[in-house]
């Protein structure tokens, strides 16, 4: 097994960098999108773990993120249509390990979930098996809301300040949502060595916090989100697993989950898995009791190797 430093240079000619985790014969290729201010290596235990099962694992960090920056004042900084733009950057890597001809797969956790949930509506013949963890479903008017007051803070000449207000607003409940905090990260994870090594990661929740470009481009890459002439895109074969702790707030306590794999389902979409984890949080890749949540993950993704192998015999 290695980790090694990774360049992706993309057709526009921009670079993005990250981390890679490959062995010497793989059965299948796994992408991880991560979430939002974080990085690819706090994904460094799950990705060898998934090498320990034969899968080659890749991560490039989003815009504003872990290798991609330099300075402070670098983290959060998304360009504008970043976030179909980062739709965009995970195609070209799907494309590109599509050539090695292994089957290739998508794991997105928190705002990686949300990319992955546009990727299957513009790219849908570009994979047919993807993991949405820490997800959520539609919750328009507050998405409208926040999407129609970035507009108004946001403007090209202060796009790489920060919003504490945006920031209150997509964040804060979150924080609310768990009573007698000590943390406002505490939302993330029950596991407090958890929350405590995040909240000490320079390149996590973020001195200066996400900039306001961001917030702007992520709203809106969320506002068409779950709008039904997109989703009616998604392939009917499509295999969807659903991962999430039982008290995400993300996820309003599994609730917004349940009705994503609802909605997927209605849509006719086959294949609709849902986990919800009890005693769990956000980062259920990093609750104390993780183990199961790998495993779980592994028996999806072995599933078609699995049946492929009961053909043969």
């Amino acid at each position: 097994m290695a980790r090694d430093k990774i360049k992706q240079t993309l057709k526009n000619s921009e670079e993005l960098y990250g981390h890679a985790w490959t062995i010497e014969k793989p059965i299948g290729n796994v992408v991880i999108l991560t979430g939002m201010e974080e990085h690819s290596l706090r994904y460094d235990d799950f990705a060898t773990f998934l090498n320990k099962h034969g899968y080659n694992v890749y991560c490039i960090d989003h815009y504003g993120q872990g290798e991609n920056v330099n300075t402070e004042e670098e983290l959060g900084v998304w360009p504008v249509s970043g976030f179909s733009k980062s739709v965009k950057n995970a195609d070209e890597l799907v494309e590109k390990l599509r050539i090695s001809v292994l089957p290739t797969y998508l794991f997105g956790h928190s705002m990686g979930s949300f990319i992955i949930q546009d990727f299957i509506q513009r790219y849908t013949e570009h994979v047919n098996k993807v993991i949405l963890c820490g997800t959520n479903g539609p919750n328009k008017l507050m998405i409208s809301i926040g999407y129609f007051l970035s507009r108004l803070i946001v403007h090209k000449n202060n796009r790489k300040e920060p919003s504490p207000f945006l920031r209150s607003l997509m964040l804060g409940p979150y924080t609310k949502a768990i009573k007698d905090h000590k943390t406002p990260t505490d939302w993330l994870s029950y596991n407090e060595d958890n929350v405590k090594r995040y909240n000490l990661d320079p390149k996590c929740g973020y001195l200066y916090h996400s900039k306001k470009s961001f917030y702007r481009e992520f709203l809106k890459g969320l506002n068409r989100l779950h709008k039904k002439k997109f989703m009616k895109k998604i392939r009917q074969d499509m295999s969807i697993l659903l991962v999430a702790g039982a008290d995400d707030p993300v996820g309003n306590n599994s609730k917004g989950v349940l009705k994503l794999a609802k909605l997927y389902k209605k849509l006719g979409i086959k294949d609709v898995q849902t986990i919800i984890y009890p005693g769990m949080r956000h980062e259920i890749l990093n609750e104390l009791d993780n183990d199961k949540v790998y495993h779980d993950i592994l028996a999806f993704l072995q599933e078609e190797h699995v049946k492929a192998e009961s053909m043969i015999k």
